[in-house]
């Protein structure tokens, strides 16, 4: 039996196998990143981004852009500002004045001269916030 176990070693390669380079080898996968799976996960998601997602938001982006400068840049809606009647509270003024000296109130010479007073100063505001935003806007 021991020659034949002798016959069985004889024919066995003779090299030393190195297992310690080996285990240095299988240590370097604690070194990668991410597993498989999760790797492809993320990589799906950044892809969803690129291909999907940011072309989308920056069409609309554009867009948002485009309609707020023909707004506020381009005057498109053709809106008025308080400066445009600005001269009417002048005017409102006189007449409140020369309705008193001829001894009638002033909304018989200007119907509705408070309300259009109030609008005045509604326009005023507005005016005051559409010109913030435009200043905004020109910021961005």
């Amino acid at each position: 039996m021991k020659t034949n176990l002798k016959k069985v070693y004889s024919k066995l390669p003779n090299k030393k196998l190195n297992l310690k380079s080996k285990k240095v080898a299988l240590g370097l996968l604690d070194e990668i990143s991410y597993e498989y799976g999760d790797l492809v996960e993320e990589i799906d998601r950044l892809s969803y981004l690129v291909d999907e997602f940011l072309p989308k938001e920056f069409a609309k982006l554009d867009n948002a852009y485009q309609l707020l400068t023909d707004v506020l840049e381009n005057n498109t809606e053709n809106i008025i500002y308080y400066d445009d009647v600005a001269q009417d509270e002048e005017t409102i003024r006189i007449i409140r004045q020369n309705a008193e000296v001829i001894g009638i109130g002033a909304d018989e010479l200007f119907p509705n001269i408070d309300n259009y007073e109030s609008e005045l100063e509604r326009l005023r505001v507005l005016s005051d916030q559409f010109e913030s935003a435009v200043r905004m806007f020109s910021t961005y």
